[in-house]
């Protein structure tokens, strides 16, 4: 067994078996080469995308009986001598029969381990971000087919996978390799939810005044910094300017900055990290909500010029770049878009916050993106 299945080829010849054996209506032997693959091909692969589409393909009835199948064994795997058979552990076991068989059962019957499905994925809910070897995503994927929405803590677990996965100390890691996955994109596209996740105070903060200011204000906190991206594009910040002028310059330069002070406050809901993660996840920005920070910070410096809006955008470059996690500062990727915003401004008192930025930030990604932002700002007068 492998991390990652490479040989494609093996679910190739198994999806010849699965479809011999459903022809034959051999169900009971289908679901243990169907187990025996979800076992066998790895984490990550489990019994992989198309076989799942091809056991969806079956007739109905033939689905039902699978997942009955799958349900009873799931129930009673811990007195059972197969886990030995398939040479993984009970709880592996009872997790790939899980999902095989809310997977199979999909749009025919959310019943069938309901009350399972929801308690994994419950105990994801305080995890920074999801370090499963399983596509554990699917089994929101079966909830929401069957149109239960889990828990706002678990949809921010899988959103900060997802964030986190274009981040320093997050690259090559299992929470990578499950942001890299298709499924788990196209399920969070199809999954409801608040614009930020709660828990900062900050974000409590803007949720709350989004709350009172309508839907223009929640369309702000949706409008975040693209992860990739450096700098605003044309289209982005054509978009920004078009919320400020429904929102209000000036209720804007209000809300946002009042955020900015509170960022840099503890977290209201304390998450657990993990043992290859080498810094205290609870000092770090929420992964999601870092890249609606960016996207504030270049949409404040959209608004027009003034002292507060420089002051404001220096303290978030601050915050983001403190240490109290140990040498690596807190969201240097906010840091870097503050710094953007800085220069985008104009207010030729952003050059000389640059200018006291660099005498004193030792993170040379940020120094950097200063030295870049000063090269194109007019020298002061």
């Amino acid at each position: 067994m492998s991390g990652w299945l490479r040989n494609t080829q093996v679910l190739v010849e198994q999806a010849a078996t699965y479809r011999a054996l459903a022809g034959r209506g051999e169900l009971r032997e289908l679901s243990r080469a169907v187990m025996r693959a979800a076992c066998a091909n790895g984490s990550m692969t489990g019994v992989g995308v198309e076989n799942m589409d091809l056991l969806r393909a079956l007739p109905d009835c033939d689905r039902l009986e699978l997942a009955a199948l799958w349900a009873e064994w799931h129930a009673r795997v811990e007195n059972d001598g197969t886990a030995q058979e398939f040479r993984r552990d009970v709880d592996y076991l009872r997790t790939e029969l899980l999902m095989v068989a809310s997977g199979v059962a999909r749009g025919l019957d959310g019943g069938i381990l309901a009350a399972e499905r929801a308690a994994q994925l419950a105990a994801l809910g305080d995890q920074y971000v999801v370090w499963s070897h399983h596509r554990i995503w699917e089994l929101a994927d079966a909830e929401l087919a069957a149109g239960r929405i889990p828990g706002p803590a678990v949809l921010a677990a899988f959103r900060r996978t997802v964030a986190a996965a274009t981040l320093p100390g997050f690259r090559r890691t299992q929470a990578s390799a499950n942001a890299a996955q298709v499924g788990l994109r196209e399920v969070m596209g199809r999954w409801p939810g608040p614009p930020l996740n709660s828990g900062e105070v900050w974000a409590d903060q803007a949720l709350k005044d989004a709350s009172v200011g309508g839907e223009p204000w929640g369309r702000l906190l949706s409008h975040a910094a693209p992860a990739t991206a450096s700098a605003p594009s044309a289209r982005w910040r054509r978009h920004s300017l078009a919320l400020i002028e429904e929102i209000g310059p000036e209720a804007v330069r209000e809300a946002v900055p009042r955020w900015f002070k509170l960022a840099g406050l503890d977290r209201t809901v304390p998450l657990m990290g993990h043992r290859h993660l080498p810094f205290d996840v609870n000092t770090r920005f929420d992964a999601h909500n870092s890249h609606v920070l960016r996207g504030l910070a270049w949409t404040l410096a959209l608004v027009p010029a003034g002292p507060d809006i420089v002051d404001a955008l220096a303290g978030l470059v601050e915050t983001s770049l403190d240490q109290r996690s140990g040498e690596v500062p807190r969201a240097p990727h906010v840091a870097e878009a503050g710094v953007v915003a800085l220069a985008l401004t104009a207010d030729p008192a952003a050059r000389c916050e640059l200018e006291t930025l660099r005498r004193w930030i030792r993170h040379k990604g940020t120094l950097l993106r200063i030295d870049k932002a000063l090269d194109h700002l007019p020298d002061r007068p």
